[in-house]
């Protein structure tokens, strides 16, 4: 349940990444395209900023033009109304509609009579008005400008000669020409502070960019300010979005599936190095546990040698007593503590050498009193107090005893390192029968496992220690699953280790 537990999370994360990963692409790609869209408005706006500039320029100087010829044919036509005045008027306003008025103003005293020309029934006198409304030149030739708001136009007056002015009225809608501004731009047209002409796009847009330009003509100082409007559809255009986010998904899914191509070729090929070095890492581990089963070797030892050597001088004594049977009971007792002698050296041997496994049916408290012996000593030097419940009722279990007691031995070495130092330091070991399994027990009273390490502990390189491989408690978990059992972690007040093994009945 734990691995399949993890293997859950594991996925759904692959999966909550991969959407993730999507959404940034996603959105990197929209946010460069809108970039792209944005900056072909800007240059589009600048573009037309651009040949505004140029066709206003050109239209500005054909009104100069205009007034220039008309002022020549006014000053050779004293006599008013003029027909010659009336047929050039005639071609300006037909040929330039923005040209709406021509007129030519007498000025008299404190009175002004002006006649407009152009029109298609001949000069039309207008009402007199005061001369006083009118602006002062100084000179023939000097112009001067001024606005109409009401009316959309300005007009430009120019004095001909002494008592006589010259008026042209622009429009100015018609100047800029309304149906050559692009859709998404506003337009406004400025003689100083006077709004002359605006023009302002419709609809909501989400950005606007703004640019100014003011007329190179001194006579005619227009100064026009351009809008150019950014919609969501223009800077996030459907047509280009859906593709977009599409092709996006295609290549987080193609980058999601060469990665996990990628791990899963790194692991199994992990796997398979792991498998190939289980044997010798096994090895290892027992060598290098070799100088801590040192002083446990010779406590298993002592007892038969002494036992040996007490009955070999009990049988010296017997000889000169010429007691045959005190004799022959010492030379049985030496050949039996011969025996023990060689199979602990045996045992030890086999556990260095890394033998063959070799599964053998025992007793639960035998399997586990032969693998204390090997540290009991040791923890008695550290001051480790170790503690044991093993149950009375029999258990017979399988097991391969030299990897039983390699695991049982690396699980008790974990837990007195993590004591080490500790106040009242100890290790606490209970072996008792349940459901048919035997549930051995490794605790102890240190800090414990830190609970966002559990899931990982059983990885194979991964570690807690500064100087750890990571190689011993997945090492344990492959030799107690060869013997069909299970090991798990969890804390309870310090780090604990549970070994479930399959239970043969009673002995």
């Amino acid at each position: 349940m734990p691995l399949m537990t993890r293997h859950f999370s594991f996925s759904r994360t692959i999966s909550l990444g991969s959407f993730v990963i999507w959404l940034f692409t996603g959105a990197l790609a929209i946010a460069l395209l809108a970039a792209f869209q944005y900056r072909s408005g800007l240059s589009e706006l600048s573009d037309w900023t651009r040949a505004t500039d140029t066709f206003l320029a050109e239209k500005l100087a054909q009104h100069d033009a205009h007034m220039t010829a008309l002022a020549a044919v006014i000053r050779m036509s004293p006599a008013e109304p003029s027909a010659s005045v009336q047929g050039l008027a005639q071609s300006v306003t037909a040929f330039y509609p923005r040209i709406t008025d021509i007129a030519t103003i007498r000025i008299d005293g404190t009175t002004a009579r002006a006649i407009a020309y152009g029109n298609p029934n001949g000069p039309v006198i207008e009402a007199g008005q005061s001369a006083g409304d009118l602006p002062i030149l100084g000179k023939p030739g000097e112009t001067t400008i001024r606005p109409i708001p009401e009316r959309h136009a300005y007009d430009i007056y120019k004095l001909v000669e002494a008592g006589r002015l010259l008026r042209l009225r622009i429009s100015a809608g018609a100047l800029l020409g309304t149906d050559r501004i692009p859709p998404g731009y506003s337009v406004s047209l400025s003689l100083g502070d006077t709004a002359l002409f605006t023009q302002a796009t419709s609809g909501t847009s989400i950005l606007d960019v703004k640019t100014s330009l003011s007329a190179s003509n001194p006579g005619q100082p227009l100064h026009l300010l351009i809008s150019r409007s950014f919609r969501l559809g223009e800077l996030f255009p459907v047509s280009l979005v859906i593709p977009l986010l599409i092709g996006s998904a295609i290549l987080v899914w193609l980058g999601v599936q060469y990665r996990n191509a990628s791990r899963e070729k790194r692991r199994q090929e992990l796997r398979a190095t792991l498998l190939e070095q289980e044997a010798r890492l096994a090895h290892a581990g027992r060598v290098n546990a070799l100088g801590e089963m040192a002083s446990g070797i010779a406590h298993e030892l002592t007892q038969p040698v002494a036992a040996m050597l007490s009955q070999s001088q009990a049988a010296r004594r017997a000889l000169t007593l010429d007691r045959a049977d005190i004799l022959e009971q010492a030379l049985d007792a030496n050949i039996r503590e011969a025996k023990r002698a060689g199979d602990i050296l045996g045992r030890m041997r086999a556990y260095i050498s890394g033998a063959e496994a070799r599964i053998e049916k025992m007793t639960l408290a035998e399997a586990l009193n032969g693998a204390l012996r090997l540290v009991e000593t040791d923890l008695a030097r550290q001051g480790i107090r170790l503690e044991t419940a093993i149950a009375e009722a029999p258990c017979i279990v399988a097991i391969d005893v030299i990897s039983f007691q390699q695991v049982i031995h690396n699980l008790i070495r974990n837990a007195a390192d993590a004591v080490a130092g500790w106040p009242e330091a100890r290790i606490a070991l209970e072996a008792r029968k349940g459901r048919g399994q035997a549930i051995i027990a490794i605790s102890d009273n240190g800090p414990g496992i830190d609970p966002a390490l559990l899931d990982r502990i059983f990885e194979p390189f991964f570690t807690t220690k500064p100087d750890g491989m990571g190689l011993g408690l997945p090492l344990c978990v492959r030799l107690i699953e060869k013997m069909d059992g299970t090991i798990e972690a969890r804390n309870d007040g310090g780090a604990c280790f549970t070994i479930r093994l399959p239970c043969g009945g009673a002995a």
